[in-house]
């Protein structure tokens, strides 16, 4: 099938190279993959494929090479994430109909097909069914947004600046470098048909201004929110969604959703139950007594495991009588005293347990919570029964956010409530810290994924532990700053590196008071590296300043050795190679003392890099093959591709041509495998430069294009300038000599601005081609495009020149 939906026909050939493309989707296939899987033993040329290709492309409607990627000198990849949209259902939203909302549904269809309506915000109480509404409305206008419609739950997310974070993690969008997270996505969603919801929202507001800024600067996306109050910006439109409508005449409850949906919830927990007309007309009064709200009718059915209808609605009138006797029934009073009545219906011990699971943010496994909370399976089945819990296809288990909130302010007592926080929080700090103990070495990656699945509940304990008070909960405070100081490495590895800045300055301030510490040294440390790496050096020095002396007080050979580590990456990144390479194989002795390989291989990569900006390639060489040598033997870590690109230089500017395109090749095809952008950028600029010395130009502009869109992704600015000067160098060949000079210019005018040395791996070329630029250019030229580079930036010049390029 095409990327519209319908189905097209394929010569056998094409059929066989789609076939194996799609067995390793979103994976760069080499030609000579190709050739060996398709046309194994027979002496066909490359026409053969390239025709393949075309006709793929030409089934598929992909003229833009969006679904089919080339990639220059390398292969092709068939990039899956744009061949559906994606329908937010999971494997149990069709276990159940949607009752009572047909007219809802069509509504709704209509606005997210109206082009006015690009912000829709369905307001309603917690309980009347907005997010199962939104997902059914979802599906029906899936096949209208060609490039996706992204379900993001928010109720998880703590403040509205990590909107932008969980709307990335959904659009599998990688987060990475110095650029905020917004404008990273604004980047992505810039020119494609998405349809974005964001359900939960209220709790983020008014501070959530990450819609307006998306639609501002995305023309073809739409948003739909959920929220129990308007988002109050420019451009919303409201869609008041109320209780079920219950049938006035006993005759017409077969007809009723309510009731539909009551006999749905009471046949799941009692399959037998079969209504007598009485209890028919109990039924229909339970359902108008909680004024129709899904939720509330749901756990009222979910009693009658335990009680008849007379009962449950004796139960519920009872209640409400007793907390407002005067007062009609709301929605809000209605479902409140239903909640509310379930909760008193729990054992004491239930309550324990229902406390500490409400500190969850999202789902949470069987065995995490019952380490936390000693619940058996008894338990959970006694709250699945209530319809106070759901387990989900994948095993996690998850509470509706209405029992959530209610049981997070059900506090026991105020000493039990701080135990059970700080039990919580003392877990996952248990967790985070088995997991930094070895982030460093080959199980960095699976390490890294643990503490990405569970940063949801490790933001809750920091948020607990920032807002507990120091006269009442000191314990806690210091739990905190133990806690960022342990996910520093995490944050670091992972390019969160905005988030953990915030919370390590959060920390950093609560505890001036403190007495020195250890956890204070490395919460300070982990403060420099992230510093060191956003390019606030001098903040950095400040933090690693303190922080080393912390760990050489207070630590052992491992924290020193990591304090001297970050030491040594900070002064490289300053330019003083020198101290850096000294701070570096300080800590490499220590960490090998302390028996940490892990410790010691991610050092070789930083002080090999140190020695080649110093041009001292011999000593350099053999410690990138002892990465990759460790890295072979203790398992995969960032370091691997980081040695791989700069073996790559050094051989290259040893003239050793074909090794380092090997080593360049192989630190592409791996950064693409691991999805590290910087990395691959890096890769890609070098290879374009090795390209443009053997005087290949076209094949070069298309490497340098490449790394220059990651780099702009990224905000790297020092990337930037590398690309661009090769881009002049290329458009100068070319005979393209104005647009080469503002290249160039611009390139060098942005390197003076920030105080960065000058890029020296290919000063010939640089040099021929500036002579060619003057040799062909008048004084008077000279002058105007050189003005013209100064006041351009460098981001408008490099678009305008791939514009032209894509209209040739």
């Amino acid at each position: 099938m095409d990327s519209q939906g319908n189905t097209c026909a394929l010569r056998h050939q094409s059929l066989k190279v789609l076939h194996y493309l799609a067995l390793h989707a979103n994976q760069v296939v080499t030609k000579a993959e190709l050739f060996a899987s398709i046309w194994r033993g027979l002496n066909v040329t490359d026409d053969s494929l390239v025709q393949c290709i075309a006709e793929i492309r030409q089934a598929l409607q992909d003229s833009k090479h969006q679904i089919l990627k080339t990639w220059p000198r390398r292969g092709y990849s068939l990039l899956t994430s744009t061949l559906q949209a994606k329908a937010p259902q999971s494997p149990s939203e069709g276990l159940l109909p949607l009752l009572g909302r047909a007219q809802e549904l069509q509504d709704l269809e209509h606005m997210l097909l109206d082009p006015s309506c690009r912000l829709i915000t369905l307001l309603g109480l917690g309980g009347v069914g907005k997010s199962r509404l939104t997902k059914a409305v979802v599906n029906s206008v899936v096949q209208q947004f060609p490039e996706g419609c992204y379900f993001i739950e928010l109720a998880a997310v703590q403040c509205a600046d990590l909107i932008p974070g969980a709307i990335a993690n959904v659009l599998k969008v990688s987060l990475q470098g110095q650029r905020p997270p917004l404008e990273q996505l604004q980047r992505f969603l810039a020119g494609k048909r998405v349809l974005l919801v964001l359900d939960n929202i209220e709790h983020l507001l008014p501070e959530a201004a990450v819609c307006e800024c998306l639609l501002a600067s995305c023309s073809g996306l739409k948003i739909l929110t959920t929220s129990r109050q308007p988002l109050q910006v420019y451009g919303e439109w409201l869609y008041r969604l109320q209780g079920l409508k219950v049938a006035q005449q006993l005759a017409a409850a077969p007809r009723c959703a309510a009731f539909a949906l009551f006999m749905q919830a009471a046949r799941r927990v009692h399959y037998q139950f079969s209504p007598t007309v009485d209890d028919q007309a109990l039924i229909l009064e339970i359902c108008r007594l909680v004024n129709g709200m899904p939720l509330g009718i749901e756990i009222a059915a979910s009693w009658l495991k335990h009680l008849s209808c007379a009962e449950v609605l004796r139960e519920l009138t009872q209640h409400l009588q007793a907390v407002n006797p005067s007062a009609a029934a709301t929605p809000v009073s209605a479902l409140s005293q239903v909640v509310e009545q379930t909760w008193q219906m729990l054992s004491t011990r239930e309550q324990q347990i229902m406390q500490m699971l409400a500190l969850f943010r999202g789902g949470f496994t069987r065995e995490t919570a019952s380490a936390l909370t000693g619940a058996g399976l008894a338990d959970y089945g006694s709250l699945i029964d209530k319809s106070i819990l759901n387990r989900q296809p994948n095993g996690h288990y998850v509470l509706h956010e209405v029992m959530r909130h209610y049981a997070s302010h059900s506090y026991l007592a105020e000493a039990s409530h701080l135990t059970t926080t700080q039990r919580f929080v003392e877990y996952y700090l248990a967790k985070a810290t088995v997991a930094d103990a070895v982030i460093l070495g080959g199980q960095q990656f699976a390490s890294i994924q643990q503490l990405a699945q569970e940063h949801d509940n490790l933001r809750e304990c920091l948020r607990l532990c920032a807002e507990a008070k120091q006269q009442s909960a000191p314990q806690l405070l210091h739990l905190g700053l133990k806690l960022v100081g342990t996910l520093g490495m995490f944050w670091f590895l992972a390019n969160h590196w905005q988030e953990g800045d915030h919370w390590l300055a959060r920390f950093l301030a609560l505890h001036q008071q403190t007495p020195p510490c250890l956890a204070q040294g490395m919460a300070l440390l982990a403060a420099g590296g992230i510093s060191a790496v956003l390019d606030k050096h001098s903040v950095a020095d400040h933090y690693l300043s303190i922080g080393s002396q912390l760990a050489a007080q207070f630590g052992g050979k491992v924290e020193i050795a990591r304090s001297l580590f970050v030491l040594s990456i900070l002064r490289r990144l300053q330019g003083r190679y020198l101290e850096s390479v000294d701070c570096g194989q300080q800590s490499m002795r220590l960490f090998m003392d302390a028996g940490d390989e892990g410790g010691y291989q991610i050092n070789l990569v930083n002080v090999g890099h140190a020695l080649f900006k110093l041009g001292r390639y011999d000593e350099a060489i053999p410690l990138f093959e002892e990465c990759i040598s460790l890295n072979q033997k203790l398992g995969l870590t960032l370091s691997m591709p980081y040695a791989l690109i700069n073996l790559g230089r050094v051989n290259a500017q040893l003239q050793q041509l074909p090794a380092a395109r090997a080593y360049l090749q192989q630190s592409v095809q791996l950064t693409e495998q691991l999805g590290v952008l910087l990395y691959r950028a890096q890769a890609l600029c070098a290879l374009g430069w090795l390209e443009l010395n053997e005087g290949k130009i076209a094949p070069a502009l298309e490497l340098l294009q490449s790394s220059m869109t990651d780099y702009l992704h990224l905000g790297d600015r020092e990337g930037q300038i590398a690309v661009m000067l090769g881009i002049g160098v290329a458009k100068a060949a070319q005979g393209q000599l104005n647009l080469a000079w503002q290249c160039i210019v611009v390139a060098e005018n942005l390197a003076k601005c920030l105080k960065l040395q000058a890029f020296a791996e290919y000063p010939a070329l640089l040099t021929a081609a500036k002579q060619r630029i003057q040799q062909g250019l008048g004084a008077h030229e000279l002058v105007l495009q050189r003005n013209l580079g100064l006041v351009s930036k460098l981001e408008t010049i490099f678009n305008t020149m791939l514009a032209e390029t894509i209209a040739q």
